[in-house]
C-alpha cells in the first residue's frame, strides 16, 4: 500500500463514474501491484490508462484477453456480468455452484 500513487478515494472516483460500467459491482484490489507502477505522464501522478491502450491480461494455462481501452459510452452496454456468467456456466455443467457449500 506504501507503493501506491493515488489513495483508495481517488482510485474508487476514478472507476464509480459515467466512463464505466459494473452490472455486478466491482472489487478494488489495493496494494497488489497489478497495474503499473511507473507514473504514466508527471511525477506523482500514478498511471492510469487512457483511450486505444490495448490492455491484456493473460495466464499461460488461460491464454489472453486482449481489449482497447474506449470510453464506456462508446461501447455495447454491459449485461453479461459476473453473476449470469456464473449462471450460465453452471448451466452447462463447468461449474457447480454448490461446490463450495458441499466443501466447506
Amino acid at each position: 500500500m506504501s507503493q501506491i500513487s493515488r489513495s483508495p478515494s481517488e482510485l474508487i472516483s476514478a472507476t464509480i463514474n459515467a466512463s464505466h460500467q459494473y452490472p455486478d459491482g466491482f472489487v478494488l484490489f489495493l496494494g497488489t501491484m497489478f497495474a503499473p507502477t511507473q507514473d504514466r505522464d508527471a511525477p506523482g501522478k500514478g498511471f492510469t490508462h487512457k483511450e486505444n491502450d490495448i490492455v491484456t491480461v493473460q495466464n499461460p494455462m488461460l491464454g489472453a484477453l486482449r481489449n482497447r481501452v474506449r470510453p464506456a459510452h462508446q461501447c455495447a452496454p454491459w449485461t453479461f456480468g459476473c453473476a449470469k456468467l456464473m449462471r450460465n456456466l453452471a448451466s452447462r455443467d463447468l461449474f457447480d455452484v454448490h461446490a463450495q457449500r458441499r466443501t466447506a
